[in-house]
């Protein structure tokens, strides 16, 4: 006469069970009865056979480990980028609303990276309005098409809150040291500085990350870059050449930095703080506009 034990959950479960009993002396039969396998020992063993048995299952409750990732889990938010598709939604119906460049726009008037305004009024509120501004059709498509993938792209790597919180920064400090270098004759309007910041942000984060592609991963945004460029036509008189290419340096360190940041990790997995810093982004741009028409 024997005693069932257990209710094993595959046969490999089964046979694994069996072999934790014969390794405690403890004769057992495995079989396979009402659509469902067992275990079977002798009365006399029952007890014994379910402590063996137990103690296994507990030691062994970890294991296999979790397969390590190469890359942090996002929150669920972050694989299909509404966020991205929202903000280049938003850009083409701002533009729909300003139109293109116009000397008496007062969009264009007021928000623009003016020099003069910036350097000797303190109107700094513009390095951040420019970048919600489009000369043209034909920069707004260029930056919505190829812009949105690669900002797609860092979102997926970082989060939409720190991926567009540095965007931001990228485009804002573009924009910065484009006008301490031209002074106040000049004046820009576009987003494609922020979309060189994140080019720079994605080929200085793989860079300093030293990852086995790193060169096929910082090769890939410039290509990108140099596609926009020929777009956007690198020698137009509305392309600024100087905004891209300051864009692309600070968007390289702010993505190289943000590798040797001690909390980069719980940047990228904590899903409050990216709702924060996607927030502070859109509260940032929301006051620069009031300031400028205020």
């Amino acid at each position: 006469m024997t005693s069932t034990i257990g209710l094993p959950a595959s046969r490999h479960q089964a046979e694994q069970w069996s072999l934790v009993l014969r390794a405690a002396n403890i004769p057992s039969v495995v079989e396979f009865e009402r659509r469902s396998w067992v275990i079977k020992v002798s009365p006399l063993h029952e007890q014994r056979a379910l402590q063996e048995i137990a103690a296994f299952m507990a030691e062994n409750s970890d294991w296999p480990p979790d397969r390590p990732q190469d890359k942090p889990t996002l929150p669920v938010l972050t694989k299909y980028q509404p966020p991205t598709i929202l903000m280049m939604g938003a850009l083409v119906i701002f533009y729909i609303i300003t139109g293109p460049w116009s000397e008496n726009s007062v969009w264009f008037s007021v928000g623009s990276v003016s020099g003069r305004q910036i350097l000797e009024n303190g109107q700094w509120f513009r390095l951040v309005t420019a970048l919600t501004l489009h000369a043209d059709v034909v920069h707004l498509v260029g930056n919505i098409l190829i812009g949105g993938i690669l900002v797609h792209f860092l979102c997926r790597l970082l989060g939409n809150g720190l991926g567009w919180f540095l965007i931001l920064a990228s485009g804002t400090l573009g924009n910065l040291m484009n006008i301490l270098l031209h002074g106040t004759s000049h004046n820009s309007v576009g987003f494609s500085t922020a979309v060189f910041g994140t080019i720079g942000i994605l080929s200085g984060y793989q860079a300093a990350s030293k990852r086995t592609a790193a060169l096929k991963e910082i090769l890939l945004p410039l290509a990108a870059g140099a596609g926009l460029l020929a777009f956007l036509g690198a020698g137009g008189p509305r392309t600024d050449l100087g905004a891209h290419f300051f864009g692309l340096l600070a968007g390289a360190v702010l993505g190289g930095l943000l590798v040797f940041l001690p909390s980069q990790q719980i940047l990228i997995k904590k899903s409050s703080l990216q709702a924060s810093l996607f927030i502070s982004s859109l509260t940032i741009v929301g006051l620069s506009w009031w300031f400028a028409m205020g």
